[in-house]
């Protein structure tokens, strides 16, 4: 199989990556919202060059899909489709909370993804290892971290992981108790490697969309949005 590209905007945490049969090619990241349309497209342009790989040598696109920033997700689903569309290449969507929580699975025990949201919320889910793919424990949803941590509270043990479980660290320990793993701040984010890890593993399994139908998974309307109450 040949290359897959990974997007992954959704956090302030942008990065780039390209996997290959052998693994990991080469990943571009950086820190901080407003680098991400600025940075975006020469990223993927020094990531092709760093890999040795051509746009004719991909085979697909792996996006994070969402949840996560407003803005960020419409430029990494935005930009992943036109690329897509511009070389006839399939697109897969890649659920932001999964790959955020993919690197953990391993372990034996639930492993629950929280990244912060705008309004004093969380996006959170819990996942377990599975084939093909991870088993989804708990959906993704946005709930105030009390609210998140209580639907957490019937696993034996669990571990949670990114910004948004440090960030609550009070609440979750709080509700969950020793219950309460908590992975290390390494993983707080989800990589574009991960995503691109997911998409090629999808994409073996004839998961691929076209680019008309990825849309990107917001979970809750913008902000902007929310407040005119249209």
């Amino acid at each position: 199989m040949a290359c897959v590209l990974g997007i992954e905007t959704a956090t302030p945490l942008l990065s780039v990556a390209i996997v290959g049969p052998e693994g990991l090619r080469a990943e571009r990241a950086a820190f901080g919202e407003r680098l991400h349309s600025v940075r975006l497209f020469p990223f993927i342009e020094e990531l092709l060059r760093d890999a040795g790989t051509r746009f004719e040598d991909l085979s697909g696109i792996a996006v994070s899909q969402g949840p996560g920033s407003f803005t960020g997700l419409r430029l990494g689903v935005v930009s992943a489709k036109t690329l897509a569309q511009v070389c006839a290449l399939p697109v897969i969507g890649i659920p932001t909370l999964l790959a955020l929580a993919a690197p953990l699975l391993s372990g034996g025990i639930p492993v629950c993804p929280v990244l912060t949201s705008r309004s004093d919320e969380v996006y959170a889910a819990a996942y377990a290892s599975g084939a093909p793919e991870a088993t989804v424990l708990v959906a993704p949803f946005a709930a105030p971290p009390v609210e998140a941590a209580q639907k957490f509270a019937s696993f034996a043990k669990l571990l949670l992981t990114g910004e948004g479980a440090w960030a609550f660290r009070e609440a979750f320990t709080e509700i969950l108790g020793e219950r309460a793993l908590f992975a290390s701040e390494v993983f707080n984010y989800p990589r574009a490697a991960t995503v691109a890890f997911l998409g090629r593993q999808r994409l073996a399994r004839g998961a691929a969309v076209t680019p008309f139908d990825l849309l990107p998974e917001y979970l809750r309307l913008p902000a902007i949005k929310g407040r005119r109450g249209t």
